[in-house]
C-alpha cells in the first residue's frame, strides 16, 4: 500500500491527549506517533530515524510513542515499557525510554535497574512499582489503542492520523509532505478589505494591490455601481474553472490552445443554481477532455460551493454590536438576495 493513500488511509483511531508522553510543542504543523517496542530490533534501528527527524524539524513536529511489547517474541518486551513509564512517574520518561534503545542489545531485568540507577531515579520506588506492575494498565490501554488503529507490527507510524505503510526510512519525507500540506491549507492567500462607501450598498473592495466597487443591482436598493456579490461569486467560479483546466492541461502535457467558460446563476424555491458550459480548443482526444472536464468539477471554488464552508468572523476591537450600523439585519430577516428568492 502506498503512503497516505488517499482512497483507503488507515487512520489513528485514538488522538493524542494528555496521558501521552510527548516531544515538541502542541502547535507543531506535524504530529508523528509511534508504536513501538522497546525490545524490537527494527523499534530500535528506528529510534536514530525518530532523532534525526526531530533535530532537523524542530518546533515543527510534535513526536509521541505508544508502547506496543511484542511479548510473544521478546521477554523483556512487557517488563521494558512498564519501566518507562516507571521513570515517566517521576518525570524522566524520555530519558528511559533513549537508554533502551541505545542498550536494547543488553536489555534484561538488571540492566533496566541499571538505567534507574543513571538516571537518578528514587531506586526502591522504581523497583516496588515494577514488581507490583503499578504501570501495566498504562501499558495495556497503549496496546489497545494500537489494535483499534491496526497496528500489525513495530514501527508503525501515524503521520498526522495517517498510518505510514513505507518503510521507517522514509519517515522523513513523509513529514515534509505533511508539513507542506498543512502549510497549505493554513496559508492565507490574500486579505480582503471592503470599505463602505456614500452609496447606501456600494462598498469598495481592496484586493492585495486591485480595487473594484460592488454593489447591488437597481432592483434591491442600489445603484448597479458595480458587481454585485452573486456576480462576484460567479466570477470566482467561472475563472476558478478555467484556471483548473488550463492547470491541469498543463500538468498532464494536453494540447489545450484555450478555454471559455459561460456561467449563468438563477434562483429557485431551493436556492441558487448554477449553469455553466465549457469549450475546449485544441486538438485533443475524447478521453482527454474527459479528464479536464473532470478537472473542472474539481476546482476549489465549485468543491467548496458543494461542501461545507467554514467562516469565523469577530468584531474589530473596540466596536460593540450597537455601533455595526444601520445595515445589520436579522437572521430571521435577511434581505432577498441572501437567501435565493425574490424580494416581495
Amino acid at each position: 500500500m502506498a503512503y497516505f493513500d488517499s482512497e483507503h488511509p488507515t487512520l489513528l483511531a485514538e488522538p493524542v491527549t494528555a496521558d501521552d508522553h510527548v516531544r515538541g510543542p502542541v502547535t507543531a504543523a506535524v504530529t508523528v506517533v509511534e508504536y513501538g517496542d522497546f525490545a524490537c530490533p527494527y523499534c530500535a534501528a528506528a529510534h536514530g530515524l525518530v532523532l534525526d527527524v526531530l533535530k532537523r524539524f524542530g518546533d515543527d513536529l510534535r513526536f509521541v510513542f505508544r508502547a506496543n511489547p511484542r511479548a510473544h517474541v521478546f521477554p523483556h518486551a512487557e517488563m521494558a515499557a512498564e519501566a518507562a513509564e516507571a521513570a515517566g512517574a517521576q518525570g524522566k520518561y524520555w530519558e528511559m525510554h533513549d537508554l533502551l534503545f541505545r542498550n536494547q542489545a543488553t536489555l534484561s531485568d538488571a540492566e533496566v535497574f541499571g538505567h534507574a540507577r543513571t538516571l537518578g531515579l528514587d531506586e526502591a520506588r522504581f523497583e516496588r512499582e515494577l514488581r507490583a506492575g503499578i504501570h501495566r494498565d498504562a501499558v495495556h490501554r497503549q496496546e489497545i489503542s494500537g489494535w483499534h488503529s491496526h497496528v500489525r507490527s513495530t514501527p508503525t507510524f501515524f503521520v498526522n492520523g495517517v498510518r505510514l505503510d513505507d518503510s521507517p526510512d522514509t519517515l522523513g519525507g513523509a513529514i515534509e509532505r505533511a508539513r507542506r500540506e498543512t502549510a497549505r491549507i493554513q496559508h492565507a492567500y490574500r486579505e480582503v478589505s471592503v470599505l463602505s462607501t456614500g452609496e447606501p450598498f456600494r462598498v469598495a473592495l481592496e484586493i492585495g494591490p486591485h480595487e473594484l466597487n460592488a454593489d447591488l443591482p437597481v432592483d434591491e436598493g442600489g445603484s448597479d455601481g458595480g458587481p454585485n456579490p452573486h456576480d462576484l461569486l460567479l466570477s470566482a467560479l467561472g475563472a476558478c474553472t478555467a484556471q483548473t483546466v488550463k492547470w491541469a492541461a498543463a500538468k498532464h502535457r494536453l494540447p489545450l490552445r484555450g478555454v471559455e467558460v459561460r456561467l449563468t446563476q438563477s434562483r429557485t424555491a431551493e436556492g441558487h443554481l448554477f449553469r455553466g458550459s465549457i469549450s475546449l480548443d485544441g486538438p485533443l482526444t475524447d478521453e482527454q477532455r474527459a479528464l479536464l472536464l473532470s478537472a473542472a468539477d474539481r476546482c476549489p471554488v465549485s468543491r467548496t460551493l458543494l461542501g461545507k464552508m467554514s467562516i469565523e468572523s469577530r468584531l474589530a476591537p473596540g466596536v460593540s454590536v450597537d455601533e455595526t450600523g444601520d445595515e445589520s439585519f436579522p437572521a430571521s430577516d435577511a434581505p432577498a438576495w441572501t437567501l435565493g428568492r425574490e424580494r416581495r
